[in-house]
C-alpha cells in the first residue's frame, strides 16, 4: 500500500519540525505535569530556546489536548499519543497517516482480545482507553499472570504485539511496530533529527522503550518502580527534582540551555 507523505504538506504552515534541529518529547502525566512553577519556567525555555516541543503519552488525542489546556501548555509541535500508536502534528492536529499504515502489519486486535480474555486478573479498560492499535487493560497483579507469561501466551497465540506495563497496574497491547519508543525513532527519521539532538523524558513504564532508543533520556525524580532497572544506562540521566523541574535539570546536565 502506499501511503502519503505529508511532509511537503507541513512545509506550507509554520512548523518547528522543519525549523529547528533540536526536539525535546516528554510524557505527560507526572513527567510534564505536577508542578506549575517548574513547568511555567519550562515553556519560557521551550519559547526562547530554538527547540522544537513534542508530547508522548498513553492518553488520547482528545485526553492529552484537554489537559494540556487545563495546564495552560501550548499546543506541542508533535503528538505521540496512545502510548505511541497515533502521531499527530501542531495545531491542527494532522494525523500521521504513514505512521498508521505502517503500524497496522500484522495487527489482530479481535485475536488479542480474545487471546487475553483467557487469563485471570485482567479487565478491560473503560471505551475511552480503548483505540484502533491500542486495547488497554486492568490488572490485577495478585491473581493475573506475570508479564513475562502474558507475553508468552501471546505469542503461542500467534500474535506479533508489543506488551506495555506501567505502574503495576496498566496493560496496554499494542502492535508490534508500535511504542513511544518506535514513534520517535520513526519522527526522528521523518523530520531529519540526529538522535543525540533528541531529548525525551519519563516517569513510568510505558516510557521505557523511549527512554532507551538512543537518544539523551532523563528519568524524572517521581518514577516509577519499575524504571529503576535502567540507572546506569549510557545517555539515561535520572533527575533529583520532579516533573518539570526534572526536566529542566536535565536540560542543564545535557548542555541543552
Amino acid at each position: 500500500m502506499k501511503f502519503i507523505d505529508q511532509r511537503e504538506t507541513l512545509r506550507t504552515q509554520t512548523n518547528r519540525l522543519l525549523e529547528f534541529n533540536r526536539l525535546l518529547v516528554s510524557d505527560i502525566d507526572n513527567t510534564l505535569l505536577g508542578d506549575r512553577i517548574a513547568l511555567k519556567s519550562l515553556i519560557d525555555y521551550l519559547q526562547s530556546s530554538g527547540v522544537a516541543f513534542g508530547i508522548a503519552t498513553g492518553r488520547s488525542i482528545e485526553s492529552a489536548q484537554q489537559i494540556l489546556q487545563e495546564w495552560e501548555v501550548p499546543p506541542p509541535d508533535l503528538w505521540i499519543t496512545s502510548v505511541g500508536s497515533e502521531i499527530h502534528y501542531g495545531e491542527e492536529i494532522q494525523m500521521d497517516l504513514e505512521w498508521s499504515g505502517y503500524i497496522n502489519d500484522q495487527w489482530q486486535p479481535e485475536l488479542v482480545r480474545e487471546a487475553i480474555a483467557k487469563l485471570s486478573g485482567i479487565k478491560p479498560q473503560t471505551a475511552e482507553g480503548q483505540r484502533a492499535h491500542k486495547i488497554s487493560y486492568l490488572v490485577d497483579p495478585a491473581i493475573s499472570p506475570s508479564i513475562e507469561e502474558i507475553q508468552v501466551h501471546l505469542q503461542q497465540s500467534h500474535l506479533q504485539v508489543q506488551v506495555i506495563y506501567s505502574h503495576q497496574e496498566f496493560l496496554d497491547i499494542l502492535p508490534l511496530r508500535a511504542s513511544k519508543g518506535d514513534a520517535v525513532s520513526y519522527c526522528a527519521n521523518k523530520w531529519n533529527f540526529a538522535i543525540e539532538n533528541i531529548l525525551v523524558a519519563g516517569d513510568s513504564g510505558n516510557d521505557e522503550l523511549m527512554l532507551i532508543s538512543g537518544g539523551n533520556a532523563v528519568v524524572v525524580g517521581n518514577y516509577s518502580s519499575e524504571l529503576e532497572k535502567l540507572r546506569g544506562q549510557n545517555h539515561v540521566y535520572f533527575a533529583a527534582g520532579d516533573y518539570a523541574q526534572g526536566v529542566l535539570e536535565a536540560i542543564t546536565h545535557y548542555q541543552w540551555q
